[in-house]
């Protein structure tokens, strides 16, 4: 990835003219944590916060130990000047997942429970997921599991224009450039970025 992000985004030939979407409720998406880690980044846990009424550092470090974990990430960036693009790798915030069929803590009989103040990653879903606008595999992959991305590939659904979905997966690339500028310019330590994080949470 780089500064120019509406040009990086690339939409599989079969998005190209749109996608079709419109969430079952099967709580799917909240559940397994080999279908991918849900990323939470300042605003989202702001909003959070917000939400559940968590103040100060000493309840938002209580916060975090019972719904967060440290997560490694990465992201692909060419500095001014350089020649090449490099991978950075460093850490970020995503849920912790609980239970035998290891869903997300505030999904409960298939609803969310802060619904109203869910991460990006969750409210982005599928349309502003790069991973799954640039590749059919991928999307079919996570079909196998999620009956409203089935209907989806057999154009059912909501309509989502493609200024739509690059709307959205633009958003998502800067949220995430976002984070990492402010990871990089503390040296990406973590720590700097969340103060009120338990050290013992960084391993």
């Amino acid at each position: 990835m780089n500064d120019l992000a509406l040009h990086t985004i690339q939409l599989a030939k079969k998005f190209e003219n749109g996608v079709y979407f419109t969430c079952e409720m099967c709580g799917a998406c909240c559940r397994g944590f080999k279908e991918g880690e849900v990323y939470l980044y300042q605003d989202d846990i702001k909003k959070l916060a917000k939400h559940l009424n968590v103040k100060g550092n000493s309840e938002l470090r209580e916060f975090a130990k019972k719904y967060l974990k440290v997560v490694d990430d990465s992201f692909f960036w060419k500095e001014s000047g350089a020649v090449r693009e490099k991978t950075y790798r460093y850490k970020t915030l995503g849920f912790k997942f609980t239970g035998d069929d290891e869903h997300c803590h505030f999904l409960k009989d298939n609803e969310c429970t802060i619904h109203e103040a869910r991460p990006f990653q969750c409210r982005a879903f599928p349309i502003g997921w790069n991973m799954l606008i640039n590749s059919v595999k991928n999307f079919r992959d996570y079909s196998k599991k999620c009956p409203a991305l089935q209907k989806s590939l057999e154009n059912k659904g909501h309509f989502y224009s493609k200024e739509e979905i690059l709307k959205w997966a633009n958003e998502e690339y800067e949220i995430e450039k976002k984070y990492f500028l402010t990871m990089k310019k503390n040296d990406f330590n973590i720590l700097k970025v969340y103060s009120f994080l338990p050290k013992d949470m960084v391993t």
